[in-house]
């Protein structure tokens, strides 16, 4: 099963991304899941998400995926697209592929 971010926000820190000042790049992205399992409501394609979590062996990464991502473990993402739409992908193993080119949009700060 794969997950198709076009694209995904990406932040880069020196410190904790998503938490501490950095910079924000957009990229192509696919979270690829083993073994998986669709669960939910989910809206026409392509659409934005408002929400989610991804859970790696227990460890919950809530609005962000850590990078790099290449795990043998249980995982379940879960995406809410809007109040009506929501989806938990589960599988055996996730790794996260980058594909093109990362293009600057902007500072992040705090």
């Amino acid at each position: 099963m794969i997950v198709h971010f076009r694209p995904a926000y990406l932040h880069k820190s020196q410190g904790r991304p998503g938490n501490d000042a950095g910079t924000g790049w957009v990229q192509e992205a696919r979270l690829i899941f083993g073994d998986a399992s669709v669960n939910g409501e989910i809206p026409d394609l392509p659409c934005d998400i408002m929400d989610g979590a991804l859970t790696i062996d227990g460890e919950l990464h809530d609005n962000h995926i850590p990078m790099p991502l290449d795990s043998e473990a249980h995982a379940e993402l879960r995406l809410v697209f809007d109040s009506v739409h929501a989806v938990t992908v589960t599988g055996r193993g996730v790794r996260l592929q980058l594909s093109g080119e990362p293009e600057y949009v902007e500072e992040f700060r705090p």
